[in-house]
């Protein structure tokens, strides 16, 4: 794995990279500083930042690609690590990575074009310009129709969140088989079931209807129609819709790996839904584009659109959803931007709405975090107004002080905190540790006499207390009845002090008392069914935390109830089907992989479970 990480591996100049005056040392230094330089999403004064290296290490991230703006231009283009782990080829800044959901971005230009060439309006019904389908109207559509602004700024209220793709070697549905959920489509049928404009709701689904309106607008493969009216103007020359990736292009595009490292079955996967998640790109080339956007909104280009229409795109049209693009505040500084996620490749793209600086980073990996850390170390370098929060300085705190934090604090029907103390090492002061259900514990770090942070998590915890006469239990002289969670941005979560003696239903599990849980679970989803204790994921999740812990007969009774609470989903009998086998039920792990094909022809996993099972 050595030659995997390969340092600065190559150089990019697309533009004259540096301003008048600046000399290439202090360049270089600069890109250093970004290198080293990589920072978690909560800073605390005194903790060192990452390198790329060591990040790409971490993250099993083979290659990562990344092209900074500045005063309107490209600054600086690096690539790092290899694009292929078999044939150890290095990334190049002109290697194509799959950009996800940042295809919406570009698509929503293409868009913005036809509205400005009078080709299709903003407001009308979406059904008067698709010719080949028609989106389905029902109650939902019955008083408002659907429109281009609905489906660009996911208020339409359209469903299928987003798309996994198909392998190389599968069967590709045709665009109206995607949108009708038929087969070979891999998932559901793309249809209306909230009243458009009503609320936000993210939906691959609706992009993909902008897709087929187009196409129908100018009887044209989408790919031609996007590199005519956006990629062409922009010289974007590494990028391209086409799917599949044409033979010629495929020597420049990097493979896709999962987050273990594994590479993604074919090396990549094949993406019909173009506007949604089907773009080929590098770093460099949504520079550009987003470079363009700038330019536009400062009123200073027009190779694609007029200044107006990128004021709507980045302008927030309902939460943080403009056209195409979602729109962060920080402070009183406007960031406009987008994220991407395709099977074995993550992007992200971040830009100022006013200033002349952003970033792109895109890697060959499903472990996406490190593109974050990436734009922290270039949001500190150049300066980003408002982008980085204070790092915060953690104070002292004395053993007796932190006791009285201690106690046990429900989140929600199946989640607890339970705060302890915990010696320091020999001669360090005191911690404080939160254990929460199912989930590994993390340290609290005191920032005042009340407030706490963790690394890693953008959470503050904030606990309200009340004097005790004396000493307590905890060897203090107050104690804790309430504990805030609070986000970065959103509502703060107020929860209150758990009798000692009371168990949630996992904490019956890890007791042993199984038929008790079971009864417990089913209760909280019968009064509440929508709450995350009783989801698939949860339930899932903690199932094989037991099986982890070697707690077989708990872990089964878990798979069991995801398959009676959620008895349509291939999913859990796959999860109840590895649960038996691990316990060497070998007939019960059979009938549940069978059950799971039955449901899902697709499911890979429990076509080779079967086959090793079966001895095929």
């Amino acid at each position: 794995m050595k030659a995997f990480f390969c340092k600065l591996l190559t150089l990019t100049l697309i533009f004259p990279v540096f301003a008048l005056g600046q000399s290439q040392t202090n360049l270089d230094a600069e890109i250093r500083r970004v290198e080293q330089g990589l920072l978690p999403p909560v800073l605390i004064k005194g903790d060192p930042a990452w390198t790329i290296e060591e990040r790409m290490k971490f993250y099993k991230a083979p290659g990562l690609s990344v092209a900074v703006i500045k005063d309107f231009k490209i600054h600086w283009a690096r690539s790092y690590g290899v694009k292929d782990l078999e044939t150890k080829e290095p990334v190049t800044t002109e290697t194509l990575f799959q950009a996800g959901s940042i295809s919406k971005s570009v698509n929503a230009m293409v868009a913005m074009k036809k509205v400005e060439q009078g080709k299709i309006s903003l407001d009308a019904n979406i059904n008067d310009k698709l010719t080949t389908w028609k989106l389905p109207e029902n109650d939902f559509t019955a008083k408002k129709k659907v429109t281009l602004k609905n489906l660009l700024s996911h208020t339409a209220g359209t469903t299928v969140h987003g798309f996994p793709g198909y392998a190389v070697n599968e069967t590709v549905p045709t665009l109206v088989q995607v949108l009708d959920g038929a087969k070979p489509a891999n998932t559901a049928a793309v249809r209306v079931d909230v009243e458009p404009g009503t609320r936000y709701r993210y939906s691959g689904g609706g992009t993909t209807i902008t897709q087929l309106a187009l196409m129908d607008i100018e009887k044209k493969p989408y790919p031609e129609i996007a590199r005519e009216t956006v990629l062409k103007p922009l010289k974007m020359t590494n990028s391209t819709y086409s799917q599949p990736l044409p033979a010629s292009w495929r020597p420049k595009a990097a493979t896709g790996y999962r987050r273990d490292g594994k590479e993604v079955e074919g090396k990549i996967h094949v993406y019909p839904e173009m506007a949604a998640a089907g773009l080929w790109t590098t770093p460099t080339d949504l520079a550009k584009f987003a470079i363009e956007m700038q330019l536009s909104l400062a009123g200073r280009s027009n190779k694609v659109l007029s200044k107006e229409s990128t004021d709507l795109m980045t302008t927030a049209f309902m939460d943080t959803a403009g056209l195409g693009f979602f729109i962060q505040k920080f402070g009183s500084a406007l960031y406009f931007g987008h994220d991407g996620a395709d099977e074995g490749f993550r992007a992200q793209m971040v830009v100022s709405r006013d200033k002349g600086y952003g970033v792109v980073v895109m890697v060959n990996s499903d472990n996406g975090a490190i593109l974050n850390e990436v734009v922290r170390a270039v949001a500190r370098e150049y300066g980003w107004d408002e982008y980085l929060p204070a790092p915060h300085e953690i104070i002292s705190m004395n053993a007796e002080k932190l006791e009285g934090y201690t106690g046990r604090f429900l989140i929600n029907p199946d989640r607890v905190l339970t705060v302890k103390t915990e010696p320091g090492e020999a001669g360090k002061p005191a911690k404080l540790f939160v254990y929460a259900t199912g989930d590994e514990r993390f340290e609290l770090l005191p920032i005042s006499d009340t407030t706490f942070v963790r690394r890693g998590v953008p959470l503050k915890y904030e606990f309200s207390t009340l004097a005790v006469e004396g000493i307590n239990l905890n060897g203090s002289s107050v104690i804790a009845t309430s504990l805030k969670v609070i986000p970065q941005s959103g509502t703060p979560l107020k929860v209150d002090r758990l009798e000692s003696d009371r168990s949630v239903p996992f904490e019956m599990l890890e007791a042993g008392r199984i038929d008790e849980a079971i009864e417990a679970y089913r209760k909280i989803k019968k009064e509440q069914p929508a709450n995350v204790a009783v989801s698939v994921g949860r339930i899932n999740s903690l199932a094989y935390v037991l099986m982890r812990a070697k707690r077989l007969k708990e872990a089964i009774a878990m798979f069991k109830l995801n398959v009676e609470f959620y008895p349509a989903l291939a999913g859990v009998y796959d999860s109840l089907g590895e649960g038996y086998m691990t316990n060497g039920d070998k007939e019960l792990a059979i009938a549940n992989y069978r059950k799971a094909l039955e449901l899902d022809p697709r499911n890979k996993n429990a076509q080779e479970k079967l086959k090793q099972l079966e001895g095929r």
